[in-house]
Formats: structure tokens, C-alpha cells, sequence
């Protein structure tokens, strides 16, 4: 990637997180350029930069698509955010993402196993809470969908054997559990809906963080 646009990546990141922890109007409208300034740059720097041979190259369409994706669902969820259109950026960026995986060549057999598992154990156990959690908003089913497909492209990324991929992807599911966690479980007394500041800090160190390392993955 180019070097100056994946500086850029970085830097806007690391001033969302300052963002989001400080908190108040003037962070929030930091925050309103840093955060899509994260995915506008990391964007760049793979259409613009070289073409990579075999797999990679097959693959780069799809990142492309997922990187566009996400960075429309990061401005939908932009607060006060639209919820549902910003479910449906990311379902889309998950599909590409997992079109990207499954064009790179298969590990060892012993990798799919790992994902598969892991893939139950994440299921069955913040899947199965944050489908409680949403039943109650009415959002069952949309976000069954939307963790079903998130799962599926953290096994495809675990399939391949490749460290990059594997810790993006399933980095990815850690915030987007995070963040659903933050939205539908019930507050406690003095505690705001989403977590507060440590929380949303939190679901963005690893949002970006997975952003950055499945682009590395990807473009190798």
C-alpha cells in the first residue's frame, strides 16, 4: 500500500480514539472527519496502489467492496446514527470480505476446524445473548442475519491459515459484539445506552484495528 495514505490511515485513527474517549461536542465533530478519514484512506491506498499477483489479486475486487461498504456504514453510524441502513453497510461489507477470504488458497485442514469451533462458541454464546437482546427492539431478525455473516467471514479468514486474516476477522466479530452489546443490553443506573466513553473507545480500537489488519491481509 502506499506508505503516506497508510499513514494517514493511522493517524486519523488514532485521533477518533481520542475522539471518541474525550467526548463532547468539539470531540464529536472530530470525530464526524476522523472516523470515515480512517476507510477514505485505507480505500486509496489499495485502489491506488500496485496490483497484487495470484490470489491477492483475485481477492482485491472484493476488498475494494468491502472497504466502500464500510466506510458508507461508518457514516450512517455516525451519531446520532442511523442504526438499520448502517446493519445493512456492514452486512454488505461482511459478503465482500467473505468473497475476499474464500478466493485466498486454504491452510492446513486443521485451520477450518479451528474456525468452525469457534465459530459454535461465539454462537452460541454472545450470539445467543445479543439475539435475546435484540428480540426485544424487534431487530431479531436482521441481526441473525447479520451474525450469521460476520461468522461465516471470520471461518473463511481462519481458513486460511494466514495470522493477518485471522486476528482482523475475528477482531471484527469482538467490536461488532461490543457495540451490540452497548446498544441493546439495558443500562445500569448511571451508565449510558452504549457503554459510555470507554466502551465506544473500545468498539473503535478494535473496528479499525480489524479494518487495518484484513487490508494487510489482503494486499500481501
Amino acid at each position: 500500500m502506499p506508505s503516506g495514505l497508510a499513514a494517514v490511515a493511522v493517524v486519523a485513527a488514532v485521533v477518533n480514539w481520542a475522539a471518541v474517549w474525550t467526548g463532547g461536542p468539539a470531540a464529536l465533530a472530530v470525530e464526524r472527519l476522523s472516523k470515515p478519514l480512517v476507510m477514505a484512506a485505507l480505500t486509496a491506498a489499495v485502489v491506488l496502489g500496485p496490483v497484487p499477483t495470484g490470489a491477492a489479486g483475485d481477492a482485491r475486487p472484493w476488498l475494494i467492496g468491502g472497504l466502500v461498504a464500510s466506510l458508507a456504514g461508518d457514516v450512517l453510524l455516525l451519531p446520532p446514527g442511523r442504526f438499520v441502513p448502517g446493519l445493512v453497510a456492514f452486512l454488505a461489507a461482511h459478503l465482500a470480505y467473505l468473497g475476499a477470504f474464500l478466493m485466498l488458497g486454504a491452510g492446513d485442514g486443521a485451520w477450518l476446524v479451528a474456525g468452525l469451533v469457534a465459530g459454535v462458541v461465539v454462537g452460541a454464546t454472545v450470539g445467543r445473548v445479543l439475539l435475546r437482546a435484540a428480540r426485544s427492539a424487534g431487530l431479531e431478525r436482521p441481526v441473525a442475519a447479520y451474525l450469521a455473516v460476520i461468522t461465516l467471514m471470520a471461518v473463511a479468514a481462519t481458513r486460511t491459515g494466514e495470522p493477518a486474516a485471522i486476528a482482523g476477522a475475528w477482531l471484527f466479530v469482538a467490536s461488532d459484539a461490543l457495540l451490540g452489546w452497548g446498544r441493546f443490553r439495558e443500562p445500569s443506573p448511571g451508565t449510558p445506552r452504549g457503554g459510555g466513553r470507554a466502551m465506544g473507545t473500545l468498539v473503535m480500537v478494535t473496528y479499525q484495528l480489524a479494518q487495518g489488519l484484513i487490508t494487510i491481509a489482503l494486499v500481501a
